[in-house]
């Protein structure tokens, strides 16, 4: 199976899905996916403005975590990163 195949495939199959939810599913996924986005851009945006003594690990490794840990990179932030 060729790689144009499979991204061909996987394209083929979330299509499916988006169209197999309804209206209200579709409205949540929506505000739950702004809720993410927001809450990234919320946290990155701490970041860079808290002194690095007010975190518990470095800055460098903080920002790839809010970034690419989806939901729980952002909240990890926050919860565990950040010292009260």
């Amino acid at each position: 199976m060729s790689k144009n195949s499979k991204n061909s495939s996987l394209s083929r199959t979330l299509k499916d899905g988006w169209k197999a939810l309804n209206k209200g599913q579709k409205k949540l996924v929506g505000g739950l996916a702004a809720v993410d986005a927001a809450g990234k851009a919320f946290a990155l945006r701490d970041l860079a403005r808290t002194d690095s003594r007010r975190l518990r690990g470095p800055k460098f490794l903080w920002a790839p975590v809010i970034g690419a840990v989806n939901t729980f990179g952002w909240a990890a932030y926050f919860l565990v990163g950040k010292k009260r």
